[in-house]
């Protein structure tokens, strides 16, 4: 098993719950094999809690409680951790961490390849009660995520998008153009795979919503479903097989990524803004 990943334990509350565990196992001076034995709880789960790759489990924090002597502290701290509303903290995490991800969009370009423009354009429509430093301050946010695009060793990143998260229009005509032109680009790195959906195609196996999909090197694949302003972390094992078959369904019907540029290109001869 590899060596655990560095956790910032003050970084969201599922890191606390994670770093947690991982001191009260250290402190009785197990491994995490011989937790996962005594806890009855399959390694790759008490790693992931461990690492906040995943919420703890029902059942999980009430049997560590009966474990390290700790009457309903560990319990009473994971009800904060399923309900805590912080959710896109934990998402980018898991993004800066993954080596692969897989991203389903159905109205808009993913954050990963936004322009400033677009990005500002989309948080200002989004957040119509902040103020301007917000705003800079969550474009600045998201336009910092897109480093791991550039780092050494950049995950393997699939994207399936809507046709209408490309011909949607968003802020002005020269928004989109440069927003397009900045999506062809990254769709031409070898890492990057992207693929458009036509709105012909109908009926959708994502029709609930976006999710994005992360694989690790040394933890089990986890998923997130996005809502308004809310997100949900999956990893419980039956409703992550619903998640990949539903990807599954959406990559197969989609167009290949050459034909998926060549749409994207041809979008941006068709921009339309009609503000008046």
């Amino acid at each position: 098993m590899p060596p655990p990943r560095k956790l910032d334990a003050f970084s969201s509350l599922g890191a606390f719950f994670g770093a947690e565990i991982r001191r009260l196992r250290e402190r009785n001076d197990w491994t995490l094999d011989e937790l996962a034995h005594k806890l009855g709880w399959a390694l790759s789960t008490v790693a992931s809690v461990e690492t906040a790759r995943r919420n703890p489990p029902d059942g999980f924090p009430e049997r560590a409680d009966t474990l390290f002597a700790l009457p309903d502290m560990l319990t009473r701290l994971a009800e904060f951790v399923r309900s805590a509303p912080r959710w896109f903290e934990h998402y980018i995490e898991l993004e800066s961490q993954a080596n692969k991800i897989s991203i389903w969009a159905n109205s808009l370009i993913p954050g990963l390849f936004q322009t400033e423009a677009y990005a500002r354009a989309i948080i200002r429509a989004a957040q119509p009660l902040a103020d301007e430093a917000a705003v800079e301050a969550g474009v600045a946010d998201r336009l910092r995520r897109q480093s791991i695009l550039h780092r050494p060793d950049p995950p393997s990143i699939w994207v399936v998008l809507h046709e209408t998260a490309v011909k949607q229009p968003v802020g002005d005509i020269e928004t989109m153009r440069k927003q397009l032109k900045q999506l062809v680009e990254f769709a031409r790195l070898p890492f990057v795979h992207i693929q458009v959906l036509p709105m012909a195609t109908g009926e959708l196996a994502g029709v609930a919503g976006p999710f994005s999909m992360f694989e690790f090197s040394d933890q089990p694949q986890v998923a997130f479903a996005e809502g308004r302003r809310i997100g949900r972390l999956i990893s419980e094992p039956e409703e992550l097989r619903e998640v990949v078959l539903a990807y599954d369904q959406l990559r197969a019907a989609a167009l290949p990524p050459e034909a998926s540029i060549g749409m994207i290109v041809g979008a941006m001869g068709q921009i339309w803004i009609d503000r008046t």
